[in-house]
């Protein structure tokens, strides 16, 4: 902690965070299992740390001809992103249609709460904002200009809804259609 805020020192290679921000410049996203991300960690990560990092030394010049890679936010980027992840939300939901009468709460919670992240994922993008990680994401797309009325209170919702009352999931899934819908008129205006 200095002076009051929490901070993060991240060592990485910097020629593979050169290497995945060529990849994400070129549209090329890749999620991969990891600790402390419970949807993905998506090699886009790196390419935001370096657009939100605060450089406090760079003797050779590389951080901030990365950084420089950052801004603006790459169109071709935005559409692999909001292509790749707007499709998974249904797909990831449909898991759940089977699952409800099931009693397998542990699993349509998972699948909910997938498409809940992919969801974030195209928000982030259509606003050309970097998801860094899912926590406070939904809280973060609040302040957005384009997102779905009331996101979060209605997120809070869905997530309270999942249980092992039937009726009250299903309730909760119908809603995440609804958000669905919603985004995909959004990412097409």
């Amino acid at each position: 902690m200095i002076q009051g805020y929490h901070v993060d020192l991240i060592f990485r290679d910097v020629n593979r965070v050169s290497q995945v921000i060529d990849d994400c410049l070129r549209g090329s996203v890749s999620a991969h299992y990891h600790t402390g991300h419970p949807h993905a960690y998506l090699n886009v990560i790196y390419m935001g740390e370096i657009a939100i990092c605060r450089i406090l030394a760079d003797p050779t010049n590389i951080l901030a001809k990365l950084k420089s890679k950052t801004v603006p936010y790459p169109k071709s980027l935005q559409e692999m992103i909001i292509k790749y992840f707007i499709q998974e939300t249904s797909f990831s939901l449909m898991f759940v249609e089977d699952n409800v009468e099931k009693d397998d709460v542990s699993y349509v919670s998972g699948c909910c709460f997938r498409t809940i992240a992919c969801l974030n994922q195209v928000l982030f993008a259509k606003n050309q904002e970097y998801c860094i990680n899912e926590k406070t994401a939904v809280v973060m797309i609040d302040s957005f200009d384009i997102k779905p009325r009331e996101y979060k209170k209605r997120i809070d919702k869905i997530i309270t809804l999942i249980s092992s009352d039937k009726d009250k999931t299903r309730e909760g899934v119908d809603m995440l259609y609804g958000l669905i819908s919603e985004t995909k008129n959004l990412i097409h205006d």
